[in-house]
């Protein structure tokens, strides 16, 4: 209120008025201290609204008028309205937000270490699954709500992945819960999947209908207790070692070199794997977020831009067309 405020707290005022107003403004005015003729108009707090939410909002100071009434109600006009309306409407928008999140439900994750060390997350809040999506998780195509780290991550890796997202959104006020899953005792009727094995990944990629479908079998090859190549792997060096132990002692270290070479191969093509797997993930993270027609309208931009080219290239380069005639003096 400024000079308002002042003029309240250091003197007794001989009379005061409230002006009521629409949307539940109310303007103060009072005679102006030492000065005869004149008058402060100043903004008060309008009825039902909390003190707290005028915290961080400028408030408009007061105003002095001459007792002119069309002068002094130019003077609130032009200089005190506009920034009453506009600290009101940031009050008001306060207290949108505030109702707004109040009835908001609670964003909820619950993430779960996994028997064979995988980690899973699982949350209906379409807010809390985007922000999981941005801090590396991937939906598992095979039940909603849920989703997992890629399993090419290290322990270390998917504990740092963890702790980043758990600490950004708790700081959303999210509710975010961390145990492990229940183990096998626990859940005696649990049947344990098997090794997938090469025929059957086959067979749900040709079954695939779309990219989450082809995600999902990449993560079924690469799954570290279930997957193809992690079991293939897993054999490989078996069969290394009982070589090295088992074989003629000549050949031992040809044996074990061939194995060798053949592990790097397989952890090489892992490693392509799980780059294809976050590619197609990404491909899908963004058809999702802007519909099918994003393609349709890439490559039809894609293919304008081509014939653009085309015709101008044809342009700048006219081709000089096959003619029959011979130069020379035409024949007799």
């Amino acid at each position: 209120m400024g000079h308002a405020q002042w003029a309240v707290s250091e003197f007794v005022l001989a009379h005061d008025a409230v002006l009521n107003g629409p949307d539940g403004m109310r303007l103060y005015v009072i005679d102006r201290p030492l000065k005869q003729r004149e008058f402060i108009v100043a903004a008060l707090t309008p009825t039902g609204v909390q003190d707290h939410l005028f915290r961080g909002v400028q408030e408009p100071n007061g105003v002095t008028v001459s007792t002119d009434p069309v002068r002094a109600a130019t003077t609130v006009t032009r200089r005190l309205l506009p920034r009453y309306e506009e600290a009101l409407a940031h009050v008001r928008r306060k207290a949108a937000a505030e109702r707004a999140s109040a009835t908001r439900p609670t964003a909820r994750v619950s993430f779960a270490w996994q028997a064979d060390g995988t980690l899973t997350a699982t949350t209906d809040h379409p807010g809390a699954a985007e922000h999981l999506e941005r801090t590396g998780f991937h939906r598992d195509p095979r039940a909603a709500g849920t989703f997992t780290l890629p399993a090419t991550l290290t322990m270390a890796e998917r504990d740092e992945r963890l702790r980043t997202a758990a600490l950004q959104l708790g700081a959303l006020g999210t509710d975010v819960s961390i145990g492990h899953a229940p183990s096998s005792q626990e859940q005696p009727a649990a049947a344990t999947r098997a090794v997938s094995s090469l025929t059957e990944l086959a067979h749900h990629a040709t079954a695939a209908t779309d990219l989450q479908e082809v995600a999902a079998v990449l993560d079924e090859m690469l799954h570290p207790a279930t997957g193809a190549l992690p079991a293939l792997e897993g054999v490989l060096r078996l069969a290394a070692a009982r070589a090295a132990d088992t074989g003629p002692p000549a050949l031992r270290s040809e044996f074990t070199a061939s194995f060798n070479r053949i592990t790097d191969r397989l952890k090489n093509l892992t490693r392509d794997v799980a780059e294809l797997r976050l590619g197609i993930g990404e491909i899908a993270t963004l058809t999702h977020a802007h519909g099918e027609r994003i393609w349709t309208d890439l490559l039809n931009s894609q293919h304008q831009a081509t014939r653009t080219v085309s015709t101008a290239a044809t342009a700048s380069h006219p081709v000089v067309a096959n003619s029959s005639a011979q130069s020379g003096p035409r024949g007799r």
